[in-house]
């Protein structure tokens, strides 16, 4: 078969690897229900580190103590969203990378962000 064949899938790893294997030439696109159920996971981890975040936090102190601002995370997952609806797909990964160098710089990481950087790094 000389075709170029789509796949249009949910990203499984047995659904993409059955059209790898039917046509190895094929290229694999993630359907959009399934990238924004990943996008909505990570807001519901970001929503959950700031609502931890808040109750360690001490009057007085800011985000140069070390700690993430959760709410400059959930900012920067809605403006992933809209490149990605866009198709800015080059600014959507440059603000993947920014957001995995902001979760990897902090001092002392919680679980919690351990978990969304983990998250972020497969997405």
């Amino acid at each position: 078969m000389n075709q170029r064949v789509e796949f249009l899938t949910d990203g499984g790893d047995t659904v993409r690897e059955l059209p790898l294997y039917l046509v190895p030439e094929s290229e694999h696109w993630l359907d959009w229900f399934h990238i924004t159920m990943r996008l909505t996971v990570l807001g519901q981890m970001t929503k959950g580190l700031a609502a931890e975040s808040s109750a360690v936090s001490q009057p007085g102190e800011d985000e140069e103590d070390g700690r993430l601002d959760a709410t400059a995370v959930e900012k920067q997952l809605e403006s992933l969203k809209w490149h990605l609806w866009h198709g800015n797909v080059y600014r959507a990964l440059q603000l993947v990378a920014d957001l995995e160098w902001d979760l990897e710089s902090q001092e002392e990481p919680s679980e919690r962000a351990k978990k969304l950087l983990k998250a972020v790094s497969e997405f």
